[in-house]
């Protein structure tokens, strides 16, 4: 498909095409959501039935002590960072591109966050002390076992999800603002309200433009650190083949890259729903492309440095596992 014209992607182009989108859902939107309710209702079913059962159903048995949760926490952590990497470090180099999806990895970042808060609670089996987890003052001057993994994960995702949050709160109020003025009706007010009074004055932008660099300057360290965090869940282990130091920066490519190619498969088919071929390009995936590909020769040299490692170490424990 040719390319639009850059003369005809106003600001009031992008505004109206963006509107458009938040008009009154239709039949499919009413289904798709039917579906999310009755497979919520499944999922609920399933966790009663493992706290009435106990976590032996999810394959819990020595040495095995996390099984399928561990997993799927690292998963939707791993998805989690494109969001910080498109909106944040994209941001402080300038990228111009990024301004078509970055919105879309934000809200990603948000909800695969929240999603991976829930194994940890999960996994713990009495889901009703989680609050142990916290530091909190207590009469009994008991603190959490700071040498803990899920102290650590607890810690990560607290942090990230607050900054993510914050991050694309902020980052929201200049378009809220924009759909407000041409919104009609109940959702007029709402934005009025949302937009927290945002007018674009040179005094507005100046505040804002600095604070949002101030939270990417913030956030970009994030997804170094919490992925890291994340990775000596492993590390840490006295296990051969998993007590080495490459994990660290392997989860974080691995993150991006899994995370980068979440957000292209999300991009497909909101450009097909919502029309915005005009704004979502070509040119954007073949960007996106590029850092998935990036990021994949990062993890294949990290495969490819595990059995280096193994061979060269001389480890026979190592040497058989891999």
């Amino acid at each position: 498909m040719a390319e639009t014209s850059p003369s005809r992607v106003t600001y009031d182009f992008v505004t109206r095409a963006i509107a458009r989108t938040l008009g009154n859902p239709g039949k499919g939107y009413y289904a798709l959501l039917s579906l999310a309710v009755a497979l919520l209702g499944v999922g609920i079913v399933c966790l009663l039935f493992l706290l009435r059962y106990g976590l032996g159903l999810a394959g819990y048995s020595h040495p095995v002590y996390w099984a399928v949760y561990i997993t799927c926490f690292v998963f939707w952590v791993g998805i989690a960072h494109s969001g910080t990497l498109i909106s944040a470090i994209l941001f402080l180099f300038r990228s111009g591109w990024r301004t078509a999806v970055y919105r879309t990895a934000e809200a990603m970042t948000v909800f695969a966050v929240i999603t991976a808060g829930l194994f940890p609670l999960i996994h713990i089996g009495r889901q009703w002390y989680f609050y142990w987890l916290v530091p909190y003052p207590n009469e009994r001057g008991l603190w959490p076992n700071f040498k803990s993994p899920l102290i650590w994960d607890e810690f990560a995702i607290g942090t990230y999800l607050t900054v993510s949050t914050v991050f694309l709160i902020m980052g929201l109020i200049p378009d809220i603002a924009a759909v407000r003025d041409v919104a009609t009706g109940w959702r007029k007010k709402l934005y009025a309200v949302t937009s927290l009074g945002w007018r674009g004055t040179n005094e507005q932008w100046r505040h804002y433009t600095r604070g949002y660099l101030y939270l990417a300057a913030l956030a970009t360290p994030l997804v170094l650190s919490v992925h890291s965090v994340v990775s000596w869940d492993f590390a840490m282990a006295i296990v051969p083949g998993w007590h080495a130091t490459i994990f660290a920066p392997y989860f974080v490519a691995g993150a991006i890259y899994s995370g980068v190619a979440m957000v292209i498969t999300l991009l497909v088919p909101i450009r097909k729903l919502f029309h915005l071929e005009d704004l979502i390009t070509v040119h954007h995936f073949e960007n996106l492309a590029k850092l998935c590909l990036l990021t994949g020769m990062i993890v294949g040299y990290a495969y490819c440095v595990e059995y280096f490692t193994a061979w060269f170490g001389g480890h026979a424990a190592e040497r058989a596992a891999f």
